[in-house]
């Protein structure tokens, strides 16, 4: 069954899918090697690429860890190719970097929409061991950069295992999943300009979908969970009046599965239901190691405020290795842009922003010591 990530709800009503042609970043300073390992806690395999530089012994890894739905190695999404970008980037200035197939994509086996975030982080710490296990790299310095949802997953490794060098965060979040859901989909529609009925109507519905997620136990099967959640959007919808009913009804009739099969068959999956679950604060003041949190101030998917609560929580544990930034004029894909919404990713030419390349290399070089 073909599953769509579904990151904010409302923002649908008027966007449609475009295609765009990705650009990438090439370099004749790296070396390209196909790789394969095996996450040992349920027998996944992941397949990737690791590039590292030319001409040095020693130098820092980065493994990428990517963002919601299920992403090849590339992160590629509306043509763009990110991921390919920024590891060809930072290895062609002095920085190894391994990317992966997430589960069930590409040549790795599994299902992603199966996989806890705990489980899904797993993979990216089965990579770091795999690294750790080659005699032909200095394998000391190996961190993360995870974007998104990808950046939710270092976060709980990073709390928990301390051989990891630094944490890069890409859109991560500072305060509950479930808080920053909320305000991100009053965010988007208000920069759309929607009317304040159907911005509420959009709260109304996160809330209590995201409420019954967060109770959810764990030993609940999927289809029990997914007719409570169809349950709750019957009633939202049987609830609605004025325009909100208007302009939801004229949606329902050319998205007729949306709300009742694409939302509660999304949200009902393990890791939509461990995100409900995810609070920040609980890792991010385990985190010791050094840490750089970038998230642009046009981010609709992850509200810059999270940067601040990103910040208080690593202080609250001691911990002042930390850079935190804000760019201007940046949306969620670390791309320039104008409103910063998601039908606007589609219109917009670069890959991957190249000032935040260039701040990303130097920080890691800087704080792993191997200028």
């Amino acid at each position: 069954m073909k599953r769509i990530f579904v990151n904010i709800i409302l923002v649908v009503f008027f966007s449609l899918p475009f295609i765009l042609k990705g650009c990438s970043n090439p370099s004749v300073d790296f070396t390209t090697e196909e790789v394969v390992f095996r996450n040992n806690l349920d027998g996944a395999i992941l397949s990737g690429t690791f590039t590292k530089p030319v001409g040095k012994d020693k130098f820092p890894i980065a493994v990428l860890i990517s963002g919601a739905g299920q992403q090849d190695r590339d992160e590629t999404v509306y043509g763009h190719k990110p991921f390919k970008v920024l590891a060809e980037f930072l290895s062609n200035n002095g920085i190894g970097v391994l990317r992966y197939d997430d589960r069930g994509i590409g040549k790795s086996t599994g299902n992603v929409w199966n996989a806890t975030l705990e489980v899904q982080a797993s993979d990216a710490y089965a990579g770091i061991k795999y690294l750790k296990s080659r005699n032909d790299i200095d394998n000391n310095q190996i961190g993360i950069i995870g974007h998104s949802l990808g950046a939710m997953q270092g976060t709980i490794l990073v709390s928990k295992y301390p051989d990891i060098s630094f944490l890069v965060l890409l859109g991560g979040i500072g305060i509950p999943w479930i808080e920053n859901h909320i305000e991100a989909d009053k965010l988007s529609n208000t920069i759309k300009g929607e009317p304040i009925e159907i911005i509420e109507a959009g709260t109304t519905l996160l809330k209590t979908l995201c409420d019954e997620m967060k109770q959810t136990p764990d030993s609940q099967s999927y289809q029990i969970t997914k007719n409570k959640l169809i349950h709750i959007v019957e009633e939202w919808q049987l609830s609605l009046k004025g325009i909100a009913k208007t302009k939801i009804e004229e949606f329902i009739k050319s998205n007729p599965a949306f709300f009742i099969n694409t939302i509660a068959e999304e949200y009902s999956t393990p890791i939509y239901i461990s995100c409900a679950k995810f609070e920040p604060l609980k890792y991010l003041t385990n985190i010791k190691c050094p840490v750089l949190s970038i998230i642009g101030d046009k981010d609709v998917q992850v509200i810059s405020e999270n940067n601040d609560a990103i910040k208080n929580s690593l202080e609250k544990s001691g911990n002042n290795n930390h850079k935190i930034i804000t760019p201007k004029n940046i949306n969620h894909m670390m791309q320039k842009c104008e409103t910063g919404l998601i039908s606007e990713y589609a219109d917009i030419d670069e890959d991957f922003n190249l000032k935040i390349m260039i701040e990303i290399s130097e920080w890691i070089i800087e704080k792993t010591n191997t200028k």
